[in-house]
Parts: C-alpha cells; structure tokens; sequence
C-alpha cells in the first residue's frame, strides 16, 4: 500500500476561506471516497491508498479546488513527493487543471529534497551558527562524489574494500543519518572495533563535507531541519506562508522526512 498524507495546520488566515459556488467544478468525475478528499479543507487529513487508485487526481484536483473555489493563494500550497518523476506528472497536472498560472502564482510542487535545497540556498545563511564554514553556495555531493570520499578517507587509514566496499560504507553512513544518528551516537554504542572503525570514517567524512561547504542527499534534509528549529523567525515564515501542505508518497520509514514536515507545518507564536 502507498501512503499519502495531507497535512492542513489549524491558524488564523489572513484572508479567510471563501467558497466561489460558479467556480469549476473539481469534483466531478471522482468517485465519492476522492470527492470527500478533494472537498476536505480544514484540519489533517491521512488517505491510504493503493497504486493507481488515482492519489495524484485526488492531490491535483484538490490544490485547484482550493485556489478556484477557496481563492487560496497558490503561493499558500506546498505539495512534496520522493520522485522528480512524480513531481513533474504533478505540476503538469496542476498547470493543466488552473490554466497555466505564473510562476509567482503557482503552487509549489517539489520532492523533498529539492524543497530543501530552495530553501538552504534562498533562507540558509543562518545555519552558519550550528554548522561552521556553511554558506547557500554549497555544493551536492552525488554518488559518485560520496564514493571518491569514502576511497580517500580509506587510503588515509590505511582501509581498503575488504573491510567493506565503498558503496556499502554510503549506504551505512546514510542509514544511520535516516536515524539522526552522529559518529559520537555511533562510538558511544559500539560494541566491536569495527564498529568504531566505521565511526571514525564517518567522523572523517563529515569533516571533509564541512572543509568542502558540501551536503550529502542526507544532509539536505538534515540541515534543513536544524536551520528551521534554529532560526524561529524563518520557521514562523514557512509556517505563515504555507497554509497547506500535502504530502504524496510519504516513507513512514524516515524519520528525517517526518520531522521536517512537521517542522515546516507546526504553528508557532513569536515572542511580542
């Protein structure tokens, strides 16, 4: 089963919900379980839903909903998927469905990771207190860059494949950021030397990523969680801003994918 899970925090609107009754009607032509979806406004909405059971109508007919028969700004709406290939299909329907809208009109519809990149390249600078040496001019390392790292860090220890393959230390150091765990998480709970080996080589390899102003694919979504529960003011901007967030293929597995969802969602109150 895939999951889709649509978020809508509860605030004060700066302009409230209108319905337009002779706007275009998005809910015909679905069936009475994605009507109920679509039509939903108000508070948090979790769909389960199998492949080709029409979860990206049910998202696109709802974004148009809202701006046509809501006037919500499209600005308002952030909808997030894994793929790029799922996001294009997306934002192609959604362009179909409203006419072709601006650019500055348009709702925003990305992958997780390039919501985040957007974000640590316009709104980033102030992650610079928690990560020395960072600037919104950093470079992304594919996998191709995290292998060559990793080959490198071997040669200075003295490591080579038959300790592990290169590609297995990536997926490692990836599975344990998932968890949001460090080298120091890793060192205080190892248990076998090469555990701690392998604690050492990401310890390395996340200093290289600093010295180099470089994030992993991990990382975006790391650091855009810490910069948006370091920086109050930009996280009360990004919850302002996006009065409706729809989440698509969501992996329930990633914590990290959670946590930034629920940080860029959660209402806040800024000190007077």
């Amino acid at each position: 089963m895939f999951l889709a899970f649509f978020s809508f925090p509860s605030r004060n609107r700066m302009l409230k919900l209108e319905f337009r009754p002779h706007s275009m009607d998005f809910l015909h032509g679905l069936n009475p379980q994605q009507q109920e979806a679509v039509a939903h406004v108000e508070g948090p909405l979790l769909l389960l839903a199998g492949a080709g059971s029409g979860k990206t109508r049910v998202i696109t007919h709802r974004i148009a909903h809202l701006v046509e028969a809501h006037r919500v700004p499209g600005p308002c709406i952030l909808a997030v998927t894994f793929t790029n290939k799922a996001a294009d299909e997306m934002r192609q329907r959604v362009n179909s469905l409203l006419g072709g809208l601006s650019s500055r009109e348009s709702p925003q519809v990305s992958t997780f990771h390039s919501f985040c990149v957007r974000t640590l390249r316009r709104d980033g600078a102030r992650l610079a207190d928690i990560r020395p040496g960072f600037t919104p001019k950093f470079t992304i390392y594919d996998d191709d860059d995290q292998v060559a790292l990793i080959k490198s860090i071997f040669r200075s220890v003295g490591l080579d494949e038959k300790f592990m393959q290169y590609r297995a230390v990536c997926s490692w150091i990836s599975h344990r950021k998932s968890r949001n765990e460090t080298p120091a998480h890793v060192y205080s709970s190892s248990t076998d030397p090469n555990t701690t080996r392998l604690a050492s080589v990401y310890e390395q390899y996340e200093a290289r990523l600093r010295q180099a102003n470089a994030l992993d694919f991990d990382d975006l979504l790391l650091e855009t969680v810490r910069l948006l529960a370091h920086d109050t003011s930009l996280r009360f901007q990004y919850n302002r801003r996006f009065e409706f967030l729809m989440i698509d293929e969501y992996q329930d597995t990633n914590h990290t994918q959670y946590e930034l969802m629920r940080t860029s969602s959660a209402t806040i109150r800024m000190p007077r």
